[in-house]
Order: C-alpha cells, then structure tokens, then sequence
C-alpha cells in the first residue's frame, strides 16, 4: 500500500491498525476475523456500499462511483458490504 498523508499504520501479531496521524482517531482495525472499530474523523470519512454497488454499479450514480472509485484511500471488503475509506472534504 502507498503512503498517504495523515494516515498511520501499525502492525501487530493480532493484525493491522489504521489512525489518523493528526487527532490519533483509531480508523480501523483489521484482524483474522474481520473489520473491527470502522470510525470516520474530521480528515478521514467512510463511506459503505454493498457490493452488488460498488462492483456493478447498481443503485449509485456511474459519476460517483467512478469518484468513490478514484479517491479511495483503502478498500476493505466484509461479508456483502465494501468499505471505502476518503479524505474529508473541506
């Protein structure tokens, strides 16, 4: 994965943590048995879809998705629903 500004990344033996580096918001924690603590902060936010969504479309506009799609910062897949992490906009 690339490096992304503000995003910081730890990882452990029970998995991997993603925080915002400015107010130490813990974004996401990701282990064997799936996404746990999903937060969104004042410079991160995520937005969920199902797959059906974000893989063909349905039910979104082909224009935002093709947005969602581009300014993706992480992309996490869980059970039927797709978990895609963006800057805030200011």
């Amino acid at each position: 994965m690339k490096e992304i500004k503000n995003l910081e990344t730890t990882k452990s033996a029970s998995g991997t943590i993603y925080r915002c580096s400015i107010d130490g918001m813990k974004l996401v924690e990701i282990s064997d048995d799936g996404l746990h603590s999903i937060s969104s902060c004042a410079h991160f936010q995520w937005y969920q879809c199902t797959k059906a969504c974000y893989y063909l479309g349905f039910d979104i506009p082909e224009e935002e998705l093709q947005e969602l799609r581009k300014n993706s910062i992480l992309t996490l897949h869980e059970g039927m629903f797709v978990y895609i992490l963006l800057p805030a906009q200011s």
